[in-house]
């Protein structure tokens, strides 16, 4: 998304009001516009938000809507467009996805006199908020599973300091940055951050980003070095964490102190006085967590699938929470991993302990899926959004979590104590719940100005208005009959609108029965087509009260309304704990309840060996899409330890390969999140990082072939693993030609094995690689295992001892519906090649000696594959798979 600016050229700010005759209002706009030149400007004219010229355009355009015009500067037309106030957030949403940044000018006070004398008084207006991609508040504009984080990156003296925020939150995060590796640091702490707007000046762009601006330049907002100055800096941070616990300046480098900084000038610019509550920095050591980069989160699809779509990964299959907040917070557990076996120990246990209280699960999910986002409607609160929905928001979920808490402490069990709220914070909240729902109506509108927001009883003087307003209304109907007696016109009514206030209307025959009255005077104020329309000085008068005691209560809602909101800010640190230990528990249970219905089991953790035993081990999300299908997902065992740690696996393209490698990680990943993992037993090490190299990719616009990317990938693994880590090498040295691919590979393998020693599957198609392994002694040989049946090639998906007779290229290509003829070439020019390869002399580094014998091809005739089969140690699959094949080469 690219952060885009209306063009607003050939407009002379400066010298437009001297040398070319605007209307007031006109003029006021440009002024406001001079100071917001980079903003498309929401400009409020009275029930609508009207945009003026090249806005207008850019506003019409992307939104649908129709140009108009409003008047001329000089001779030529003022281009408008226009969107009604009530529904400006759907407008808004489009702008902000398509790159746009919005301000929006309100109407803040009474008129304001001019001196041209034709004209009347106009409102005072000036923008309250400009909405960007990383300042957005508004439910309807955000995706309620995922943080919309503003960035700011500071470089100083070879330091970088990344701190972010998502404002619907209230909390600040902070990352260091240094070291040789830093420029790659960097861009993975930016992947992991996701932000949806990054705010950093000319000279970081060009000293930091460089070449590499391209990967981020649609989410870059430029400001001025001043929003970074150390200086100032410090100050701005001391006063706007005033009075709050959290750490303090001096703890801060230079680099930390510009990069918060800058995100605060950022706020401040934006949200004017209306900033959402920040109460916390948190410093982010990324050491403390399992450390998985972006290629490898890409490669084992957790977020996103190999076509960049949400279905078909892992989160989809996880994410089963019923909070808003549990949804982030699942998310942040994926991107940061534990390494603390205790930290993974508690939250495991806790899943097991609701895993087997069925009751007590199902009864909390339930409160759980009733609760709204108390996080971001407390910081729409702070902000002065002024909806008061958001109050009952606050109250239904202290009422939810409370409820919450009782379940958990009715268990009886101290491990569930951390997790519930202390008691005397649960008192302090109730005592606020029950405040709410006295002082604000259960169903209120979604805006203040519309009043009826606060409950009768609150406040005697409001009770007092109400029933002026209430008993003057009665008034008016008794005028009404009152006056259609007098006059004799039995359809005379009392109407209201917003022009005249309350008139008396009556069809245009009878006006004359009320001009001519000699009883009462009335005045006639409209005639339309068909009626006419008059006031009495009775009417008015009780009309002017009405609408006074109405001003009168609607201010005095307000005062009540934000009182309340002030007393409920108070409690933000508290909602704040409340908000954390709910989204916790959602996740937490969110695990208990997949590894029921997904059958997944409570891991054991190894602390003193590098250990993977993961028996019936299977993929979630092959195993999730294969349940649509009703088919049965092949499971398998893993078993490596310290002297087996290395897996050199062969096998043929679409066997089932890179599905294993890839679930293995993911059980790895689970596990180290604090879930349950997809297998019949497992028994597991924490590791430090996952690395993943698997498939093909490049990158084009780097001028980087498949090849290099390869390279780059398997340089950076390398360099990074450690003996703790968890590695998967998926057909190294396929980029290239087949002796350079086989040196490399060969060259990878010893390497991990004799300087490394990290777990690893190595998945290769260079079956001359096995050969050589016989010398090193962690290697354990696997492969894919098939049934061969005259020409036909039966994919068995399972796991075994073994070297693969070949890679079956050419039985895939069939698969994929290559034209016979070419399909029969292959075969012969294979042939060609084989016979052609028994001459050649192999390559040095392989030990002929240790090389396996090869089966030749079986051409036996069906009763003899008959009899091959072992009917009593195959699976129903297999048998499916076997008749498939047999129904397709005899009955096709």
């Amino acid at each position: 998304m690219k952060l885009k600016q209306p063009d607003i050229k050939g407009l002379d700010f400066k010298n437009l009001n001297k040398d070319q005759k605007v209307t007031p209002m006109i003029s006021q706009y440009l002024e406001v516009k001079n100071r917001h030149k980079e903003y498309l400007l929401f400009y409020r004219m009275g029930d609508f938000y009207e945009l003026f010229f090249q806005d207008a355009k850019i506003a019409a355009n992307e939104l649908g809507i129709a140009l108009t015009k409003r008047g001329k500067l000089g001779d030529e037309d003022i281009p408008m467009c226009g969107v009604p106030s009530h529904s400006a957030q759907t407008y808004l949403s489009r702008l902000i996805n398509s790159g746009y940044k919005v301000a929006i000018a309100e109407q803040l006070g009474p008129g304001v006199e001019h001196s041209d004398k034709p004209y009347k008084k106009i409102f005072k207006r000036d923008v309250v908020r400009i909405i960007t991609p990383g300042t957005i508040l508004e439910d309807n504009l955000l995706d309620s599973k995922s943080y919309n984080n503003l960035l700011s990156i500071a470089y100083y003296k070879g330091y970088i300091s990344l701190s972010w925020l998502d404002m619907t939150t209230g909390k600040i995060k902070l990352q260091n940055i240094s070291g040789k590796d830093f420029i790659y640091d960097f861009y993975e702490a930016i992947n992991k951050i996701d932000p949806c707007e990054i705010i950093s000046t000319t000279n970081l762009n060009s000293n930091v980003f460089g070449s590499k601006i391209e990967l981020v330049k649609d989410k870059l907002t430029e400001v001025a070095e001043s929003f970074f100055d150390i200086k100032n800096n410090k100050i701005k941070i001391k006063e706007f964490f005033r009075g709050t616990d959290v750490i303090t300046v001096d703890e801060l480098s230079d680099s930390d102190i510009s990069s918060i900084g800058a995100l605060i000038n950022y706020l401040e610019l934006t949200q004017k006085d209306n900033i959402p509550h920040v109460t916390q920095i948190e410093i982010v050591n990324v050491k403390k967590y399992m450390q998985i980069d972006n290629f490898s989160f890409n490669s084992l699809e957790i977020f996103k699938n190999a076509d960049g779509e949400n279905n078909g990964c892992l989160i989809k299959v996880l994410d089963q929470t019923k909070t808003s907040m549990g949804a982030r917070l699942l998310r942040e557990f994926l991107k940061f991993p534990l390494i603390d076996i205790n930290k993974i120990t508690y939250r495991q246990n806790l899943v097991n302990l609701l895993s087997k209280s069925h009751s007590a699960l199902e009864e909390i999910r339930a409160h759980l899926g009733e609760v709204q986002d108390a996080e971001r409607a407390l910081s729409r609160i702070s902000a002065n959004t002024n909806n008061p929905r958001d109050l009952i928001i606050i109250y239904n979920f202290i009422n939810k979590a409370e409820k919450t808490f009782e379940i958990l402490a009715n268990q009886n069990n101290k491990d569930f104590e951390d997790i519930i709220a202390e008691s005397e914070d649960i008192k302090k909240l109730n005592a606020l719940k029950k405040l709410i729902i006295k002082t604000i109506v259960s169903a209120p509108p979604n805006i203040i100005s519309n009043g009826d927001i606060i409950n009768d009883k609150v406040n005697n003087e409001l009770d007092k208005l109400r029933n002026i307003k209430n008993e003057k209304k009665k008034t008016i109907i008794d005028l009404q009959l009152k006056y259609a007696e007098i006059t004799t016109i039995n359809n005379l009514k009392i109407k209201f609108n917003n022009i005249h206030g309350y008139f008396i209307e009556v069809t245009n025959k009878n006006s004359l029965k009320i001009s001519d009255n000699e009883d009462i005077k009335f005045n006639l104020v409209q005639n339309t087509v068909n009626s006419s329309r008059f006031q009495t000085d009775e009417l008015v008068k009780i009309s002017k009260q009405i609408n006074e005691s109405e001003q009168e209560a609607l201010e005095l809602e307000k005062r009540i309304y934000f009182d309340l909101c002030e007393k409920i800010q108070k409690f933000s640190n508290t909602i704040d704990v409340f908000s954390n230990k709910i989204a916790f528990i959602d996740v937490i249970t969110n695990f208990a309840y997949l590894a029921i219905v997904n059958h997944y089991i409570k891991p054991t953790l190894e602390k003193k060996i590098k250990v993977i035993e993961i028996f019936r081990g299977r993929h979630p999300v092959v195993e999730e899409s294969l349940k649509k299908e009703v088919a049965q997902y092949v499971s398998n065992d893993c078993l490596m330890n310290n002297n087996e740690n290395l897996w050199l696996m062969t096998g043929p393209n679409m066997a089932g390969k890179s599905t294993f490698l890839r679930q293995v990680a993911i059980t790895i990943l689970m596990n180290q999140i604090g879930s349950f993992v997809p297998a019949e037993s497992a028994r597991l090490s924490v590791f430090d990082k996952i690395f993943t190299r698997i498939g093909a990719s490049d990158n084009l616009s780097k001028g980087l072939s498949t090849f290099m990317v390869e390279m780059i990938e398997t340089s950076r693994i390398i360099n990074s693993a450690t003996e703790s880590s968890f590695v998967i090498l998926d057909e190294l040295g396929r980029g290239t030609s087949t002796e350079d691919g086989l040196a490399i590979s060969q060259a990878v393998l010893e390497y991990i094995h004799t300087q490394i020693d990290c777990t690893t599957l190595f998945a290769t198609h260079f079956k001359e690689l096995c050969e050589f392994s016989a010398d090193l002694e962690r290697v354990k040989l696997k492969t894919m295992k098939i049934k061969k049946w005259k020409n036909e090639i039966i994919f068995l998906y399972e796991v075994i001892d073994g070297v693969s007779e070949g890679s079956f290229g050419i039985h895939v290509a069939r698969l994929a519906g290559l034209k016979s003829e070419l399909v029969e070439r292959s075969k012969k020019i294979l042939n060609t090649s084989s016979e052609i390869n028994k001459s050649v002399k192999k390559r040095p580094f392989i030990d002929e000696s240790m090389k396996s014998e090869r089966k030749e091809n079986s051409h036996e005739d069906l009763i003899n594959f008959l009899k091959s089969v072992e009917l009593d140690n195959i699976s129903p699959k297999e048998s499916l798979d076997i008749l498939y094949t047999l129904r397709k080469n005899y009955l096709s």
